[in-house]
């Protein structure tokens, strides 16, 4: 081996093993040592405002995937995407209307009270065996929960063992991906505790998890499509919503790098108009070149549907036949279709970035 090879093998392998020490270093230490070469450079240092003791929620990631040059418009989902909201008083009063509509068709749900600390977004219900359970990145599951009680995991390697779980069959999985989802697992759990238990009648609904399932899902979907809980959050805003104040410059910012920006929602013009007032103020339109409301998504993205325009602020609309939009337009329009924006706009589908759900 030529002397120039022996010095790359052992600086690969000093690189290696410096990396080696770093990776196992106490974080304390690894800090120390990093203000230290920092101030060396002249640079100081406020611990207190970075990250992981400042705010992580507000750092900026990057992904190798997606080149944001190549994308020319964004839409963005309004619930929990544009506009936060606390998702403890918005899942809180979701699953209270719930319980109310499940009680009034016979099902025993007294003394059950919202537990905002039993679940989490990112979780996935199996309505088969009434569990709720997190898998690893490759479809394994971890760990789970039978109704309200942790599975040992002597429990989930006899129950799962090396079972993919498998997102596609909806009949049995049921994949929490939004906040939505708290207050249907939260109420699923419990109620699987109570059909063990014997307590839910035969004549409420069949003995089986999915029938439970479906049952909580049905009542948590007419506490949302009545309108019940829309009507309070229009009533009082700032019960549920939390504005971001560096939200609208961010939007700003979008377009003055050349985005096309559009919002995409689900939720009627009324509520659309409340909310967004609120969190962005009078002028909110300003910041989209296009507005839909009422987007029945997930078929919106599939589907053909009629599209209407909003032509006045009581929400008044007539039929169009097809979507136009301008800077700043904020032309607002109902219901439509993806394959609409794409003509509109004149890009295909891989120029357009859509956040939300």
């Amino acid at each position: 081996m030529s002397e120039r090879s022996k010095r790359k093998v052992e600086s690969t392998a000093a690189t290696s093993l410096e990396l080696d020490r770093v990776i196992r270093m106490e974080y304390s230490a690894l800090k120390a040592s990093c203000t230290h070469i920092l101030r060396g450079l002249g640079i100081q240092v406020q611990h207190e405002t970075t990250y992981p003791r400042g705010m992580p929620q507000r750092a900026v990631f990057c992904t190798r995937t997606l080149n944001l040059r190549s994308i020319q418009a964004i839409g963005l989902d309004m619930d929990y995407t544009l506009v936060d909201y606390d998702v403890n008083a918005w899942e809180g009063r979701a699953y209270e209307f719930a319980l109310r509509t499940l009680a009034s068709r016979g099902v025993p749900v007294e003394g059950l009270t919202f537990d905002k600390e039993l679940v989490i977004r990112g979780l996935i219900i199996d309505t088969r065996n009434g569990n709720i359970v997190k898998v690893d990145r490759f479809g394994f599951v971890k760990r789970g929960m039978h109704g309200t009680t942790r599975m040992t995991a002597a429990e989930v390697r006899d129950l799962y063992g090396r079972e993919l779980v498998n997102l596609k069959d909806e009949g049995r999985w049921s994949f929490m991906n939004t906040f939505f989802s708290v207050s249907e697992a939260v109420l699923y759990a419990q109620l699987v505790d109570r059909l063990d238990s014997g307590a839910v009648p035969r004549t409420v609904c069949a003995q089986t998890y999915e029938a439970v399932y479906v049952m909580v899902r049905q009542a948590i979907f007419d506490a949302h499509v009545e309108g019940k809980l829309k009507a309070e959050i229009m009533a009082d805003p700032a019960r549920f919503v939390r504005p971001d104040p560096e939200l609208p410059q961010t939007l700003v910012d979008q377009r003055a790098a050349g985005k096309t920006l559009m919002l995409i929602t689900n939720s009627d013009f009324a509520y659309t108009e409340t909310v967004m007032t609120f969190a962005f103020g009078s002028g909110w339109k300003s910041l989209f070149d296009i507005v839909i409301v009422n987007a029945r998504k997930p078929e919106f993205w599939s589907s053909d549907a009629q599209l209407y325009e909003v032509v006045n602020d009581e929400g008044l609309m007539r039929p169009a036949r097809r979507l136009v939009g301008g800077r700043g337009r904020g032309t607002l329009f109902s219901g439509g279709s993806a394959k609409q924006v794409q003509s509109a706009l004149g890009l295909s589908g891989d120029e357009i970035l859509y956040s939300g759900c």
